[in-house]
């Protein structure tokens, strides 16, 4: 009898909530890409997306197995992915070896939380308001807000649409954004899948911040599936944010930047 890990190839998705995530956030990867013609696949243990674009959070390997050595077979799939591409990230849930061997760069250990299913407080009624992105300039403003938010300053030149395609409209990635005075403040993504609510994205303007946009847009998220853990990997900045909402701590994973052709 084969005692069940949860770390083998064939492991089932359900195994826990952390391997649910990791399947989750895979097909995150798979509708970003294809949104905006770019590339994903899957072998047995690992995801592949690439949009072809400069962000590297965009362009994603996830482990769906622990990786011992420098040399596993799965790390060479990731370079022979990546070979033609600007940098991707590649995302563990468990500690690795020492991957600068392989040319790759350690970008860091965010934290992954998880909220229980139950009630959430109820925002004031003067409170930022939410707008769902269900047309194209409402996905362009979310793009823009984004961009200047997070900030990611390497996708400023692409064209509209070149980081939230069109084809993500009406899909199961479901964007936002909040509006505080009626000024756009900040953006959201979340994705329920697996038996999670992945809160798979988030960005405030800086003139927004400490102004309940981010909070507006967590509660807006987990009110997609009440009834599912909610789910995020998050900087150590946003950390107190999500413990305050009720967000547990449970573990670190590990970031690499794979370099792929510069």
């Amino acid at each position: 009898m084969t005692l069940e890990t949860g770390r083998r190839d064939d492991a089932p998705v359900a195994d826990s909530i952390m391997h649910a995530f990791l399947h989750n956030q895979a097909d995150v990867g798979d509708l970003v890409a294809a949104a905006v013609g770019g590339r994903h696949t899957r072998v047995p243990g690992l995801a592949l997306a690439d949009t072809g674009g400069p962000v590297v959070y965009t362009n994603q390997a996830i482990l769906f197995r622990p990786v011992l050595t420098a040399d596993d077979p799965l790390l060479a799939e990731v370079d022979r992915f990546f070979a033609g591409s600007p940098s991707a990230m590649l995302l563990s849930a468990w500690p690795t070896p020492d991957l600068s061997v392989r040319g790759w760069q350690l970008i860091g250990h965010p934290m992954f939380v998880v909220r229980a299913p139950g009630p959430h407080e109820a925002g004031p009624p003067d409170g930022p308001s939410i707008v769902p992105a269900h047309t194209a300039d409402q996905l362009a403003l979310a793009e823009r807000v984004v961009i200047d938010g997070y900030p990611l300053p390497e996708a400023a030149g692409l064209p509209r649409h070149g980081l939230f395609g069109v084809d993500l409209l009406g899909g199961p990635i479901r964007i936002r954004v909040s509006f505080v005075d009626g000024e756009p403040a900040g953006v959201a993504s979340g994705h329920v899948g697996h038996g999670v609510d992945n809160l798979c994205l988030a960005a405030t303007l800086p003139a927004a911040r400490h102004r309940g946009a981010w909070k507006s847009l967590v509660w807006a998220r987990v009110d997609d599936a009440p009834e599912l853990p909610a789910v995020a990997f998050t900087s150590d900045d946003s950390r107190p944010g999500f413990i305050r909402l009720g967000f547990l701590p449970i573990t670190r994973f590990t970031l690499w930047l794979v370099p792929g052709a510069g």
